[in-house]
């Protein structure tokens, strides 16, 4: 009842004319910044930045956070309607979403997204509301080795997402690992791979998947030919409005993508790319239907729709109770936070209690917002695609270079995007996942940093994964996961080989 009481007292304080303009603002400028490819949490609240200047602490903040739930509903348009990622998050909602739009369902898709991120963020308000003191004081005792398994969980996760080929996808694994690679080393500085001056802090990650997904699906289409017949511009309440069946087919991975979106936006270091991919291959391993995936499956929309919301809200929480950023949208929130004045950390609740609760209602306001603006603005963006889809193709080029300059402003970054667009092209053409590729590339580095500085905690021993009890359950966890792929992929292929004996 406290709680309730806390955020009531952020609901005073955020009532007023101009933060909740201030709050609808935010979330259609986050939308939009979302929905750019190149663009995304981090570059989203750093451009707001300026304009919190001369602000109250409360409206600042709920302008940084409202613009933050906003790019995490816009990075879904592009992805569902040109195959574009707007922030990494969005790579899985394209799997699903373009499939869907390929097949004359792409305001369906957009709505189903727009209701199961609502529900995850609803979901991950409710837990920093309630829990955030609590989960919090249990998540400070994660440490490397934790975060090394965590890691590495995620990298099992290849199996479940390697489609009909193991051997490409450890193929792609290991390319993945390897682009991974280029640039300084995390701990000693050592610089690997740096061909170019450019090189020495790595390879752009946004870069990758602009190009990837983006130019590398235009490619493929002029091979192809492939045009998308999406008729006359229509407006029709059906359309995008999901109705029972899609709702019910989409319930179950919307809770679970909630759940599993607040847990994994908690750990510092994971946030919500890590999340919807574990929470796609949880969806895939659970479904009557794997083999649908990447046709355009609502459980492969909704759930990590669910998840990459709901990481939000999870990652606020150990930035507010024990200041630590846990991506990278967050840590540009900490500086945020200093620059108004407040100490995150354990005593920032109870010093600076009436800035966070208003900080938190907005958000709530932010979420009701962002659903009733993305659901109404839906038939705007089919319809603008039904309007240039004769031009789409240079549209998305246009997009995709744009985007590509906007991450670094040099044209470094256009090659790498050009060049990851041929990478796409070669890896569609040849059916080769990309899902292992990308899981590979953000993981990676990850998982070296966190294994190094497991094995210096433990001065060489790797016994230090099974003594603490946390890492020997996610090491178990792990072991689970991989096996249990293993005997369901023979299992599969025996009952196959049975259905079909003269294969």
């Amino acid at each position: 009842m406290e709680a309730l009481g806390n955020l009531m007292m952020g609901f005073g304080e955020v009532l007023t004319p101009f933060n909740i303009a201030i709050i609808f603002a935010a979330g259609l400028i986050g939308t939009v910044v979302g929905a750019l490819p190149g663009l995304g949490p981090s570059a989203g609240i750093a451009l707001m930045l300026p304009l919190t200047f001369g602000m109250n602490e409360a409206s600042g903040l709920c302008l940084l956070t409202g613009v933050y739930m906003g790019t995490m509903y816009g990075g879904r348009i592009t992805a569902i309607l040109i195959n574009a990622p707007g922030d990494a998050p969005a790579i899985i909602t394209a799997l699903e979403g373009y499939p869907m739009m390929k097949q004359g369902r792409g305001a369906m898709a957009l709505g189903i997204s727009a209701v199961a991120s609502f529900i995850g963020g609803l979901f991950g308000l409710g837990v920093l509301i309630f829990l955030a003191p609590i989960i919090a004081s249990y998540a400070i005792f994660l440490g490397p080795p934790e975060y090394f398994l965590l890691m590495a969980v995620g990298l099992a996760t290849v199996m479940l997402l390697a489609g009909d080929s193991m051997l490409k996808a450890f193929f792609v694994t290991c390319l993945g690992v390897l682009v991974s690679s280029f640039g300084s080393d995390y701990v000693s500085g050592q610089i690997r791979f740096a061909y170019v001056p450019e090189l020495i802090e790595g390879i752009d990650f946004v870069a990758i998947i602009i190009g990837l997904y983006g130019l590398g699906e235009v490619l493929y289409n002029l091979e192809k030919k492939v045009k998308l017949e999406l008729g006359k511009p229509r407006f029709s309440v059906k359309e995008f409005v999901p109705g029972r069946a899609e709702l019910g087919e989409a319930a179950a991975p919307t809770m679970r993508g909630s759940v599993l979106g607040t847990i994994i936006g908690i750990v510092p270091g994971a946030g919500a790319t890590v999340a919807t991919f574990l929470d796609y291959a949880l969806e895939k391993r659970l479904s009557k239907r794997p083999e649908k995936f990447g046709t355009g499956e609502i459980s492969g929309l909704a759930g990590p729709e669910a998840t990459n919301n709901a990481a939000v809200p999870g990652s606020l929480i150990p930035l507010i109770t024990l200041g630590i950023p846990g991506s990278g949208g967050t840590a540009i929130m900490l500086g945020a936070l200093i620059m108004f004045g407040l100490r995150p950390g354990p005593l920032l609740m109870q010093t600076s209690g009436d800035i966070v609760w208003a900080m938190i209602a907005g958000l709530v306001l932010a979420n009701f917002f962002l659903l009733l603006s993305n659901v109404l603005l839906i038939p705007v963006f089919v319809n603008l695609l039904r309007t240039i889809q004769n031009n789409l193709a240079n549209v998305v080029i246009a997009l995709c270079v744009v985007g590509a300059f906007s991450l670094s402003y040099s044209a470094f970054n256009i090659w790498i995007m050009l060049i990851f667009g041929v990478v796409g092209y070669l890896f569609k053409k040849n059916d080769y996942p990309t899902g292992p590729f990308i899981l590979a590339v953000v993981l990676a580095p990850l998982a070296e940093n966190y294994f190094r500085q497991s094995v210096m905690l433990g001065q060489g021993s790797a016994a230090i994964f099974v003594e603490r009890p946390i890492s020997l359950t996610i090491l178990v966890l792990m072991i689970l996961i991989v096996a249990g792929s293993v005997f369901g992929r023979l299992r599969a292929r025996k009952l196959r080989e049975m259905r079909n004996p003269e294969e």
